[in-house]
């Protein structure tokens, strides 16, 4: 038979217009037809049979070519299947085969003749089995749909048959929410329909009961007999996201269904007659999500084996689409039902179930389920090991996108004796980019409970509420509190023995990787790098291609800050990079692999992939702890596309809403500093670019950001001076903008034998380390000269040959007259007006007139900052101590 979909509409099969049509399910038996024999399986309620049924109707209203054998009823009304020759196989085998002889007599096409064996189950397999399969050999036309609660045996070999067999699933017959608006269309149910298909799973039976419970209350309260839950209620879409956004008259609409659907439920258990034991056993195995075997012996340790094949032949319970060999499932609701009203449950008994559950997910299923049953035991600390052991996957996955909600529905005491949650809990707020005052009072609540409980734990334990305590005192704002309890941690660990560290587990690395997080933030660099090291030797136990490698990533990151180029593009190679360019991957987890990316594909001048990588940190950088460095990489990228404008912009706008966003510390506010340094440069403004270096938390980066405002002002000798005044930087990027600026200088001095020497030192620093990107800020007249010796000596750089830089040059010094630069070194002995103007000989009135006027001059406010500014620009000779005081201002 070539296409039996053809052959069917060759038969003039017609339509039936009073059913449902599921285009999509249609589609997938009309595709699953043309196999001589299709499986259809599913639970009781799956809506199998009326289907199968409609979908036949719709092609033969006329049942010429299709018949109906419901094997059940069969059973029970053949009394030659009760006397004593029903157990010989032969006659069983005969009197199937008879009733299936019998159907292909009647039809009108024999040879194309479709046959539905409706309950079909494994008691049915030894003695249909072999006649169906007799039969589809010899007339190729002719189809079967055997329509089962149970997986087959036919079903697990069929790979192996020698005749097709096609198999529709449980989940294909569930409603989606589309035909279930469909299917409630006009009842009071329609505009509830995506609630309900998520509270009963889709499953057709419970609609159809919903549906009909609705029917029978409005039916009721026209006839004046019942008081009606619909009266007046207008259910408006936009109130609808889920039951906890209903409207209050709409949550009681769905109460009521759901709770009149529950005792139908219940009443049809009751029906299937149980004994007591089995019974008790059903209401057991409701209590985990997914019934395992494995499970079995642990929750009920004397249950029959014939239990589980009973349900399943029932269509109590069905297999797991997962493991189908070893898993069983319950409808949600029939488990509720069956914990509810059937489970006899102490709650020491229902409390240690969970506990098993919860344990044995943790260690062979999910960690979401593990601590949703953990929670549900009332066992924190299990929920806290799984967290622990399951780090690498919060804020990932199912564990990280529904786990915070179980988290927020605990109380504040539990949070406190148990920190490790607050602190996860506070970090899936702070993902959200909202709730920042939620967020740190978590945090502090975490802090504080970690510091407590440290003090009498077990060390592994105690090397968690350091953990614990660190982090959040970081992302809390107290930078030098988490540099110190930060340095506690690592001594503690240093000091455990091999075997305690083992039993850290899992969470080793993620544990140094905070605690290396925290030191860097306070800004001390060299600890943070040892500890991170250690932290990626942790995580080679357990990194593979399907969890990344984040403390690689991060130490990636730290080498891209550092400048070492090389060493960051060889451990971004070993981290798993197919893991992290993923564009599901989790925002906050990928933003150092994006950041050392970044960094590499600028020095390299690959400026495009830069812009790529910018785009992808920009979301969800609002929550993000590394929103100073993705600051500083979209300030750079901006200067070099002569974005700048638009990039001080965004600054000024993200510096404003900092309230909003994880609190910067010491290394943060450093690239934030630099960020708007280079963007006031960029623009031409010195008097902002200094104002920002005053700022600044650290000498080496101070002193080489002023170096360069000042090269731009064409002060080459006190470029030079503060250049050199760095030393010998610890980083190679702090030593190639050494040497940059150096080279620079003395090529505007023309010293032409000096800056041979420094273009040998800066080729040198970018062959070893990468770099490059230095060169690109140089002001626009120096980078020709540095380009331009570059071709004399024969030198390549890794910037273009004809590169162009964004900068500007020759942006002149802070001309003061002669008075104002007096009155100025009088300001560096005294703040006083008055003494002020007994020195110079003149009216107190003409010092704060001079003064102000060099205020204005030197863009700032107040005494303290226009001593620095004079400095910096050279105008004052020396720097001395002031006396304490401020300058009288009008």
């Amino acid at each position: 038979m070539a296409n039996l979909q053809k052959e069917y509409g060759a038969m003039g099969w017609g339509r039936a217009t009073n059913t449902l049509i599921r285009q999509r399910l249609d589609a997938l038996l009309t595709q699953a037809v043309g196999s001589p024999i299709m499986i259809v399986r599913g639970p009781l309620g799956s809506g199998k049979s009326t289907s199968v049924n409609d979908w036949l109707k719709r092609c033969d209203p006329e049942k010429r070519t299709w018949s109906w054998i419901d094997l059940g009823a069969f059973d029970a009304s053949s009394e030659s299947l009760e006397d004593a020759h029903a157990s010989d196989a032969a006659t069983r085998s005969t009197l199937y085969q008879e009733l299936l002889e019998s159907h292909y007599a009647k039809s009108s096409a024999p040879d194309a003749h479709l046959v539905v064996l409706q309950r079909f189950g494994s008691k049915h397999e030894p003695f249909i089995g072999p006649t169906v399969n007799r039969i589809v050999s010899a007339h190729p036309g002719r189809r079967f749909i055997i329509m089962t609660h149970e997986l087959l045996d036919v079903e697990r070999t069929r790979s192996l048959a020698q005749i097709e067999i096609s198999v529709i699933p449980p989940q294909e017959f569930s409603f989606s929410i589309d035909e279930a608006k469909a299917y409630l269309q006009g009842t009071q149910l329609e505009d509830l329909a995506t609630e309900l298909t998520e509270e009963f799973n889709g499953s057709i039976a419970l609609l159809r009961i919903a549906r009909l419970r609705a029917q029978a209350i409005e039916a009721a309260v026209l006839g004046g007999k019942s008081f009606n839950p619909f009266t007046n209620v207008q259910i408006k879409k936009t109130q609808i996201s889920g039951p906890q956004s209903l409207a209050p008259e709409a949550q009681a609409i769905f109460d009521a269904i759901t709770a009149a659907v529950r005792e139908d439920v219940q009443l049809l258990i009751e029906k299937e007659r149980l004994g007591a034991q089995e019974l008790d056993f059903f209401a057991i195995i409701a209590v985990p999500n997914l019934i395992d075997r494995r499970l079995l012996a642990l929750i009920y340790p004397d249950a029959q084996p014939q239990w589980l094949a009973d349900l399943e032949a029932r269509g109590l319970i069905h297999r797991s689409l997962c493991n189908p060999e070893g898993g069983y499932l319950i409808n949600p609701v029939c488990r509720q039902v069956l914990k509810e009203k059937f489970l006899a449950r102490p709650e020491d008994r229902l409390r240690e179930l969970h506990t098993i559950c919860a344990r044995f997910e943790l260690e062979h299923g999910s960690a979401y389920q593990a601590l949703n049953f953990a929670l549900q035991a009332e066992d924190y600390q299990l929920a806290t090991d799984v967290i622990r052991l399951h780090a690498d996957e919060y804020l990932e996955g199912e564990l990280g996108q529904r786990g915070a909600h179980l988290l927020d529905k605990l109380q504040l005491t539990v949070l406190a004796r148990y920190p490790l949650l607050a602190m996860s809990l506070a970090v899936a707020y702070s993902a959200t980019g909202k709730y920042k005052f939620k967020t740190l009072e978590l945090l502090a609540l975490a802090a504080t409970g970690a510091h407590t409980l440290a003090r009498k734990a077990p060390v592994v334990d105690r090397l968690i509420m350091i953990m614990v305590e660190s982090g959040a005192m970081r992302l809390s704002g107290f930078g030098d509190a988490a540099v110190r309890t930060a340095r506690a941690g690592v001594r503690l660990y240093n000091e455990m023995t091999p075997g305690e560290r083992d039993a850290i587990g899992r969470f080793e690395g993620a544990i140094l990787v905070q605690l290396s997080l925290s030191l860097h933030s306070g800004g001390t660099h060299g600890e943070a790098l040892e500890v991170l090291e250690l932290g990626v030797v942790a995580e080679s136990k357990i990194k593979s291609a399907q969890n990344g490698n984040y403390a690689g990533t991060v130490l990636a990151y730290y080498y891209a800050l550092d400048g070492n180029m090389r060493k960051a593009k060889e451990q971004l190679e070993e981290s798993y990079p197919e893991y992290w360019l993923r564009p599901e991957a989790n925002d906050y987890f990928a933003t150092p692999f994006r950041l050392a990316s970044y960094f590499c594909a600028m020095e390299e001048q690959r400026f495009e992939d830069a812009q790529c990588w910018v785009d992808l940190m920009s979301l969800g950088q609002d929550s993000n702890e590394f929103w100073p460095a993705i600051r500083l990489a979209e300030a750079m990228l901006a200067i070099i596309k002569s974005e700048t404008t638009s990039s001080v912009v965004r600054l000024q706008g993200f510096l404003s809403r900092e309230h909003e966003q994880p609190v910067a510390q010491r290394t943060g506010k450093l690239m934030l500093n630099t960020a708007a340094s280079l963007l006031s440069l960029a623009a031409g403004d010195v008097g902002s670019a200094l104002r920002v270096t005053q700022k600044s938390v650290g000498g080496e980066a101070k002193n080489l950001l002023q170096s360069r405002i000042r090269l731009a002002q064409g002060d080459a000798r006190e470029a030079l001076r503060l250049a050199s005044s760095v030393g010998a930087p610890a980083s190679p990027r702090g030593r190639f903008e050494k040497s940059v600026v150096i080279l620079a200088a003395t090529l505007q001095q023309k010293n032409y034998a000096a800056a041979a020497d420094a273009m040998r030192m800066v080729e040198a620093l970018s062959k070893e380390f990468c770099l490059g990107l230095a060169l690109n800020f140089l002001p626009a007249p120096d980078l020709e000269r540095v380009l331009a010796e570059a071709r004399k000596m024969g030198i390549a750089l890794i910037i273009g040959e004809n590169a162009i830089s964004p900068m500007p040059g020759g942006l002149g010094r802070v001309v003061l007259s002669e008075r104002e630069l007096a009155i100025m070194e009088e300001l560096v002995t005294t703040g006083s007006t008055a003494e002020i103007a007994e020195r110079q000989f003149v009216s107190v009135n003409t010092v704060k007139s001079q003064l102000k006027s060099a205020y204005k001059k030197l863009g700032v406010s107040d005494r303290s900052a226009a001593l620095e500014v004079a400095y910096v620009q050279g105008l004052l000779a020396q720097k001395t101590e002031p006396e304490d005081g401020e300058a009288e201002e009008q």
